[in-house]
């Protein structure tokens, strides 16, 4: 064969090849996905017998005004005059561009067509991130009737999601987590355009999505699904950490309502749970490699999470757009699950574990803090970040706790065993814990260093101590003291990444009162969703922004169990949620907050309710049936 028929030939074949590359790819990623309706429960309201409605709004000047129904005015609900007047009910607010038509469709959940593009690990996450969007939409229906009746407006509504890079699916702060959406009509159908270089970025476009759809109450009098007829957004968070945490160990959670945490993490674009699993006072985790922490630490039996149950509700989280970050805290907060060391020949794990009288020994009843002369307390630790981490999946950022140790415990014990005279300033004893900690950690993690590892701020992280040994390279610094306190500026000059978490803001479980009679039992005042809205620490204290991964509110449980933990965490949460997405410039002269702030979230607390969360109440009805009137 001559030289050019072999290069014709091999042209031919390369073209082929490529045909049917193409082609087996738009055979995986094309295929469209129906509704996936009557998957889930839906929730309605109590079946009531059907009333004339009472009021009707129209939209005036840019606001919704309240009316009584006359024969002369065109019926309209409160939720479609919202979304079609004025300023836009996404929560956070984009931080792109935005143009959001006038008008609205109404269809129904069966006409309903998704279609997924994506390759690898994307598209598994995208199915499963499709169904979540459809169990939102159909969460938005109050009347059973719906999934059964026809509407005029829409044929098919199509749902069709890109992602350029189909093998990225775990989150790092690095992760592009942008997006774009363009809905319009074509005809009798709807459809609805989202793409993004990753996952994370078109789960949130989906979320965005299912806030431009809405539940209009008098459409046809039983009620329709609505939708806008055209919309376009370009978004991208200001920040790579936008964190919530929850303790459970104060009081134990049930694995369902740490599931409804993440559903609304997931409506407001929060991607970092980070779960505080143990403390002084319980530990509720089986670890496989430790299990007698939870045996001996666990309220009950009952009261306990099981290596599948976590790993179980880590999954839940990634497919919402969240990373898990597992904590034991260490060395402090170390008590109860703790004690069985004696009993397997390892001697004292923890001291001063339920030492009286406590105040000398802890923040807070009951008192611990693992034993830092004991070398088989590290052997533990090792075994228990390899199951942290194994459960977790999470290996770019590990949370080592380390906040609030009680040197004078520590004193007690090592005079009792003559060890005091080695340490001239046991926060050198500190220091060296947190070494070997640290060597353990990665020793845990096959030999490979975690590229960002969080400690809570304390005396260990002030000068001089820091420098000596936190390393600024891998060392991350959650700042939780006062915003007015040196602690975080001093971090940021000295050169160390912080999480900013500041108590004055962001710490949801103050002031409800003391829970004991003796000692500060308490952080008053209150944080109303205003204060945490207008916290703005990196304008505020003048820091350097690129030196701050994000920010954390704290949910500590000592007055908190699941009975009270949606009213706790939202819709406050959700203010800081949008600080840290879109972070909203902020007036320090007035400190005042837009209207438009308010009713935004006023809206996007009934979202949170029609998704099985039961948030605060943010003001009176009547305040949201009179937009405008209450500020």
């Amino acid at each position: 064969m001559k030289q050019g028929e072999v290069r014709r030939a091999l042209m031919v074949a390369t073209l082929l090849c490529l045909f049917l590359f193409v082609y087996l790819y738009w055979q995986q990623t094309s295929r469209p996905l129906h509704a996936l309706v009557l998957s889930y429960k839906h929730i309605y309201r109590p079946e009531k017998k059907l009333e004339e409605p009472q009021w009707t709004w129209q939209c005036v000047n840019q606001r919704c005004e309240r009316h009584h129904v006359t024969d002369a005015l065109k019926i309209t609900s409160l939720s479609t005059c919202s979304m079609l007047c004025g300023s836009t009910q996404l929560w956070p607010q984009p931080t792109g561009p935005v143009t959001l038509g006038s008008k609205a469709l109404t269809f129904n959940v069966q006409h309903l067509k998704f279609e997924p593009l994506a390759t690898g690990a994307a598209l598994d996450l995208l199915t499963e991130a499709l169904r979540s969007f459809n169990e939102s939409v159909v969460n938005l229906v109050q009347n059973r009737d719906h999934f059964n009746e026809k509407t005029e407006d829409v044929s098919v509504f199509v749902v069709r999601v890109s992602v350029v890079h189909g093998h990225i699916s775990r989150l790092k702060l690095n992760t592009d987590e942008s997006y774009s959406l363009v809905l319009k009509a074509r005809g009798a159908d709807i459809i609805a355009n989202i793409t993004a270089r990753t996952y994370f970025g078109a789960r949130h476009g989906l979320e965005t999505l299912s806030q431009l759809i809405w539940w209009d109450e008098y459409a046809s009098r039983t009620g329709k699904l609505k939708v806008l007829k055209g919309a376009t957004v370009e978004d991208s968070p200001a920040f790579p950490y936008r964190g919530l945490m929850v303790d459970t160990a104060r009081n134990f959670m049930s694995i369902e309502s740490l599931e409804r945490v993440l559903v609304g993490m997931a409506a407001t674009k929060l991607n970092v749970f980070h779960w505080h699993l143990s403390d002084s006072q319980s530990f509720p985790m089986v670890l496989p490699n430790v299990p007698q922490l939870a045996k001996t630490g666990s309220y009950s039996p009952q009261e306990t999470y099981s290596p599948e149950e976590v790993k179980a509700l880590v999954k839940f989280a990634r497919i919402r757009g969240i990373r898990t970050v597992l904590e034991v805290d260490v060395p402090a907060h170390a008590g109860n699950g703790w004690t069985w060391g004696p009993k397997e020949g390892l001697g004292e794990l923890a001291v001063c574990v339920n030492e009286k009288p406590w105040s000398l020994y802890c923040g807070e009843p009951p008192c611990g803090q693992l034993n830092p002369d004991n070398p088989n307390v590290y052997d533990v630790l090792e075994k228990v970040y390899r199951d942290l981490l194994e459960l977790s999946d999470e290996r770019e950022i590990f949370h080592l706790g380390g906040d609030e140790v009680n040197l004078e415990c520590w004193a007690q014990h090592l005079q009792k065993v003559n060890s005091l005279s080695n340490f001239t300033d046991l926060h050198d004893l500190w220091g060296e814990f947190t070494a070997k900690a640290l060597g353990r950690l990665q020793q845990a993690n096959g030999g490979v260093k975690v590229p960002q590892v969080i400690v809570w701020s304390s005396r260990l992280s002030k000068r001089p101590y820091i420098g000596k040994y936190l390393d600024k390279n891998q060392v991350t610094v959650q700042s939780w003291g006062a915003s007015q306190w040196a602690d975080t500026p001093d971090l940021v000059a000295d050169g160390y990444k912080v999480l900013i978490s500041h108590v004055d803001a962001w710490y949801l479980d103050c002031g409800f009162g003391r829970w004991r009679e003796t000692g500060e039992a308490a952080c008053d005042p209150y944080r109303p969703w205003q204060t945490i809205y207008n916290h703005r620490p990196w304008q505020q204290l003048r820091l350097n922004k690129d030196k701050i991964l994000g920010g954390e509110a704290c949910l500590w449980t000592e007055q908190v169990d699941e009975s009270n933990l949606d009213s706790r965490l939202w819709p406050r949460a959700s203010a800081l949620a949008e600080r840290l997405w879109t972070d909203p410039q902020l007036d320090t002269t007035t400190f005042s907050i837009p209207e438009d702030v308010y009713t935004r979230l006023a809206t996007h607390r009934e979202r949170l309710i029609s998704r099985g969360l039961k948030p605060a109440a943010l003001w009176p009805t009547w305040c949201s049936q009179n937009p405008g009137m209450c500020l």
